[in-house]
């Protein structure tokens, strides 16, 4: 893939909003997790989880949470420009308004004919892109991705591939708010952790949930060069396959995921030992550490570099892990860091990596993968921008 700029990043979570407030959590290795306050689910207790707080959610009563939480984070990416011509507006999701949906059926039991069909409106993924549109005042296209939780780095590379392809400017990334739906569905399926996650430790047990909202503002480079613009960093390569070993398990043997993580860097041009670090999957479920451990070391060998999850710092974000990850890449590109993995203290010699630890780093070029059920696996390979 021939280079495309990064010019602008949002970032919302539980972390907090913006740029600042993200690197300055992920360098000092700080968490979001608390228990969740935003609804209850009988039988279950308040598990800790990545809430994001009601002062940076985009005002507006008719909006679901995620356009709220989408709108932030998009805003900040655009930060004021004005984007000329028709773009192209890529978003990835797993839940779109279904936080409404809750509402409705919580009121009338799924009543035929029932009111306030206005709780519905906001349903569909689709109507996301469509808010950010209506509000921001932006023109082109717009596609949604759902792939599981590879959603939105399929989104930001789908991005990539049309600035390739002559767009003049790309809006890309990704959404989920919380919702029963997902908490209590991972419940059912033994996934979700009784204390904060631990990615990668030896006694982890499941993964800690979290929302967020992440963007990518993605130009060609002569564009940006002429106007004499920034680049805060650069999308190179863009890896995806489906291994459909199963509906909720990963490729034990991380098949799927070696084969994106190869195609991501074959597309960037770039050889494994090339990769300063890896921002990983993480999710904190025995299975999926240890295969992608398994993965790590198939393509990397003894040249792997540092690797950390930041999912014990915002919880799995779901659809919106891959955009938000991407951005915590490009930070650490900028501020010569590798972000520590948050809850990790016993290191599971089964899910062996070369931990990242604290202190300055050169790192100029990054993996960040995200795999999601159905096998739906995504590699992005990331670099640093302008110094």
């Amino acid at each position: 893939m021939k280079r495309v700029a990064i010019t602008g990043m949002g970032v919302v979570s539980a972390l907090g909003r913006g740029l600042p407030a993200h690197s300055d959590a992920l360098k000092h290795g700080r968490s979001g997790l608390k228990a969740l306050s935003l609804f209850t689910a009988e039988g279950i207790g308040q598990r800790p989880v990545g809430e994001v707080a009601p002062e940076h959610l985009w005002p507006g009563t008719r909006a679901s949470r995620s356009q709220r939480l989408a709108l932030t984070a998009a805003a900040d990416a655009i930060a004021g420009r004005t984007l000329a011509g028709p773009g192209v507006m890529v978003l990835g999701s797993t839940t779109g308004g279904i936080d409404g949906t809750e509402q409705h059926y919580f009121k009338h039991r799924g009543k035929e004919g029932a009111l306030d069909r206005e709780l519905l409106r906001n349903h569909p993924l689709g109507t996301i892109a469509d808010r950010i549109a209506h509000e921001l005042k932006l023109e082109g296209e717009r596609h949604t991705f759902a792939t599981a939780c590879s959603s939105s780095a399929n989104a930001i590379g789908y991005a990539a591939s049309r600035i390739v392809a002559g767009a003049p400017w790309a809006l890309a990334g990704g959404v989920d708010a919380l919702c029963r739906i997902t908490y209590c569905g991972f419940y059912s399926l033994k996934l979700v952790s009784e204390g904060p996650c631990r990615p990668f430790d030896k006694g982890r047990n499941g993964l800690s949930l979290g929302e967020a909202a992440g963007f990518v503002l993605l130009e060609a480079e002569e564009a940006v060069r002429a106007r004499g613009g920034k680049v805060l960093g650069w999308v190179t390569g863009w890896g995806c396959s489906a291994d459909a070993h199963h509906m909720t398990a990963p490729h034990p043997e991380g098949a799927g995921a070696i084969r994106a993580i190869k195609l991501a860097l074959e597309d960037a041009g770039k050889a494994p030992a090339d990769v300063h670090y890896v921002n990983a999957h993480g999710t904190a479920t025995p299975a999926n550490d240890k295969m992608e451990s398994l993965a790590l070391n198939a393509v990397f060998g003894a040249a792997m570099p540092p690797v950390s999850s930041t999912k014990g710092a915002t919880g799995h974000t779901l659809g919106a892990a891959g955009a938000i990850e991407a951005v915590f890449s490009v930070l650490a590109m900028g501020g010569s860091f590798t972000p520590r993995t948050v809850g990790l203290s016993d290191p599971d010699p089964e899910a062996r990596v070369l931990h990242a630890k604290d202190g300055p780093v050169d790192v100029r070029c990054v993996l960040s993968s995200s795999f999601g059920f159905g096998g739906n696996n995504t590699a992005l390979v990331l670099e640093r921008g302008d110094a």
